[in-house]
């Protein structure tokens, strides 16, 4: 029976001259597993879009079945979620749709542990890798209990382990009998599948079952080309390095270093966590410790491991994005990193521009200029004809992707880092991909890339695999443990640094890094919530607010030093209650001290002499006086007052508590027809949207500094300039990330 019926379909976007979707037609069988396959730009998502209602048709129709529940995961990992913390977003969807508390409850339980998340229940969404965002979307759509799942390349970015589990529960949801539409580039994924569609430039080129697509060799080979060759490289007997477990620092083997283009070594590394995080882990979640890995001159190497293991950090420490406490990173030049998602990072209107950044601002122009853009642009697969001109914001996800892929390679630097440099695409450009890599290293360059694809990681010469463990100190060296020695081997370079040899230099994060901490950290202070048991944590939503606000109006309104004393003393009691660390509080407000002086020499410079005050000191253009004094110290004292008192509820309330306490004290409004529900909305998108932006903000930065486009700034002035640049793109950011979000919203049935 057909729960959906689709006719004559087409559909084109305003900025684009052709149809994304051209005359499509077929119907959807209650149940039915389809798979829909095509190339980057074929129509494949704004299909899925249509499908689903976010889009409207230009021509043709969509008929659903009355009633009917529609689950759409996002291809973009991060688009998808709406709450800061792991729980609450894959709740939202339950709750939106009036389900009990303990019904979304198990849900939420279920859902998470259906992926591999329920042991991060607790956690921030901002602190997952891309891969763990990727299935916390998957969870929130599951959390639905739709009707219909439509997966947008939902298994892009997870790990070969990872995408295994979900596939299997993609198989249970089949035969629980959910219609399912899975958009994927994998052969594999589409032989789990009933039914096949394929698409080609906006047209549907294929409707079949599975045995007759596998049947139709001509189409498949049509949608994936060739297989990806086999390593086939051989390894030449030479000085090694390969630390051991139990002496994870040994020395290197003289002459080494010659071998090497780019070498961590000893490294520690631990992201800055807040307090509610390490509740959660316990300890500070270390990545690395006393790890050293060398990458070899002139060869190319594969990075594997599963989602959130350290590969994109590993990646950020060698282009100087992070900074470690012990350790270091030697290169023979400034390495080069492709990000991840740094297709969400293009910030120039045209195609070409974006590549020309880089090379721009290497001080290179005119022909050579875009000789390096026509170059790099070919080497991903992007004709320059056809895209230089093509406005950034209306290429595909796969298309956007190699652009990126493109403004790194038109820098033309000696060792190149690419972070999942396939990641969302189709076969035939994925193998484009992989066949650049190699001639970026057949033309002297020292590459480094993560993958979880075995087939690709067997291209390389070397394959790394990081391990499943936190701390991690020593990798697993699949293939080729050799290194190529160029020098001697009873070379004495015992007593000699790396920079003394010549070869390699020491590197130090780049200039920009404090800025993106600044950026970070503003996100993580819309974080909220802890889990530790306490008095405070123990109380309603409610009355948490109610005392919050009955402190905080009571820091302000006292009139004597005595009371405000009282303020203080009470915020205090309140925070040793809640088992806030207070430590931290006061160590905030040291911080805030050119501020607090500030304005209490406002109060002092400000304030009428009565003609009761005693007067303390005077000067030519200042009287101070035992009012004004008073004054003063009252204002230091409420300001202590109340930013302790803030702290300490920010740190005891939940995301949802705070929804939840803001719904139940505006309950009588909600009586009289306000819309409470609306504006609990807007508080919730409060707390995803601000840090959203600052992870915006961050990836713009950080792909600015990587392509040479700011610089170290002193002063105030200097650090407004550097940052204009961000403006523009940031802004266009903010408008596509409003509209991502309505989207999100939309797809959790949010009314």
């Amino acid at each position: 029976m057909s729960i959906i019926e689709i006719r004559d379909l087409t559909f084109s976007y305003p900025e684009r001259n052709l149809d994304a979707v051209k005359n499509v037609s077929f119907s959807v069988d209650s149940g039915e597993y389809i798979a829909i396959l095509g190339a980057n730009g074929s129509g494949k998502s704004t299909l899925a879009r249509l499908i689903c209602g976010y889009l409207e048709p230009s021509a043709g129709s969509i008929v659903r079945e009355q009633g009917m529940r529609m689950g759409l995961v996002f291809q973009s990992p991060g688009d998808q979620i709406v709450a800061s913390v792991v729980e609450t977003d894959t709740a939202f969807g339950p709750r939106n749709l009036k389900c009990s508390e303990e019904e979304v409850i198990g849900r939420t339980v279920s859902s998470l542990d259906s992926v591999g998340l329920l042991d991060r229940l607790l956690d921030k969404t901002r602190d997952l890798s891309q891969g763990q965002k990727q299935k916390l979307g998957v969870a929130g759509i599951a959390a639905l209990h739709p009707t219909v799942f439509v997966l947008d390349e939902s298994t892009s970015m997870i790990d070969p382990e990872s995408r295994s589990h979900l596939l299997e529960v993609m198989d249970r949801w089949h035969q629980q009998g959910k219609t399912i539409l899975h958009i994927t580039h994998s052969l594999e994924e589409a032989h789990r599948a009933q039914r096949v569609i394929a698409m080609n430039e906006g047209q549907m080129i294929f409707d079949g079952s599975r045995q007759q697509f596998m049947a139709h060799k001509d189409m498949e080979k049509l949608l994936f080309g060739e297989a990806l060759p086999l390593n086939t490289f051989v390894s030449c007997p030479s000085a090694q390095w390969k630390p051991t477990l139990d002496n994870p620092s040994d020395e290197m083997p003289r002459g080494f270093q010659n071998d090497a283009a780019l070498i961590f070594r000893n490294l520690n590394f631990a992201y800055e966590t807040d307090d509610f995080i390490q509740e959660h882990h316990g300890e500070k979640k270390s990545l690395f410790e006393n790890f050293s890995l060398p990458v070899e001159a002139g060869r190319l190497t594969a990075l594997m491991g599963p989602s959130g293991c350290g590969k994109s950090t590993l990646m950020e420490i060698a282009a100087g994005l992070l900074s470690v406490p012990a350790g270091e990173v030697y290169s023979n030049s400034r390495p080069l990193l492709a990000l991840q998602d740094s297709d969400h990072g293009l910030f120039e209107e045209f195609a070409a521009d974006d590549v020309a950044f880089g090379p721009r601002n290497q001080g290179i122009a005119g022909k050579e200029l875009v000789k390096k853009v026509r170059f790099a642009m070919e080497q991903v697969g992007l004709s320059y004809e056809k895209f230089a001109e093509r406005q950034t914001m209306s290429l595909s996800g796969g298309e956007k992707r190699k652009v990126s892929l493109a403004g790194i390679i038109a820098m033309d630097g000696q060792v190149l880092l690419f972070d999942e440099p396939t990641a969302g695409l189709d076969a035939k450009s994925r193998r484009k991909v992989m066949e650049m890599l190699l001639s970026l290293v057949k033309a002297g360059k020292t590459v480094l890339f993560t993958t979880h694809r075995e087939d690709e990681a067997m291209i390389a010469h070397r394959v790394v695999k990081l391990a499943n463990t936190v701390p991690v100190s020593i990798k697993e060296v699949l293939v080729a443990d050799s290194l190529l020695c160029k020098t001697s081997q009873e070379q004495d370079c015992s007593e000699q640094s790396f920079e003394e040899i010549g070869m390699l230099h020491q590197q130090q994060p780049l200039g920009g890094v404090s800025l993106l901490q600044f950026l970070s950290n503003f996100g993580s202070s819309f974080s909220s919530g802890s889990n530790k048991p306490s008095v405070i944590q123990g109380l309603p939503a409610l009355v948490k607010y109610l005392l919050f606000f009955a402190l905080f109006i009571f820091s302000f309104v006292t009139k004597t030093i005595s009371l405000a004393g009282i303020g203080v003393g009470s915020v205090i009691l309140y925070g040793l209650l809640a088992h806030y660390p207070l430590k931290t509080g006061f160590l905030s407000i040291l911080k805030l001290i050119p501020w607090l002086l500030f304005f209490f020499l406002i109060q002092i410079f400000f304030l009428p002499v009565y003609p009761t005050d005693t007067i303390l000191w005077q000067g030519s253009f200042m009287v101070i006086t035992d009012t004004k004094v008073v004054s003063g110290v009252l204002l230091l004292l409420h300001l202590t007052a109340a930013f302790i008192s803030l702290s300490v509820f920010v740190f005891s309330i939940s995301e949802q508590e705070i929804l939840d306490g803001l719904e139940s004290l505006l309950y009588p409004l909600g009586k009289c027809g306000f819309p409470v529900r609306h504006v609990t909305l807007v508080a919730g998108v409060v707390f995803r949207f601000v840090p959203l932006l600052a992870q915006e903000a961050a990836l713009i930065v950080k792909i600015q500094l990587i392509r040479g486009g700011l610089g170290e700034a002193t002063g105030f002035m200097a650090k407004i300039r550097i940052l204009l640049p961000l403006l523009i793109p940031l802004t266009i950011r903010t408008l596509n990330q409003a509209s991502v979000l309505a989207d999100a919203l939309t797809a959790r049935y949010y009314s």
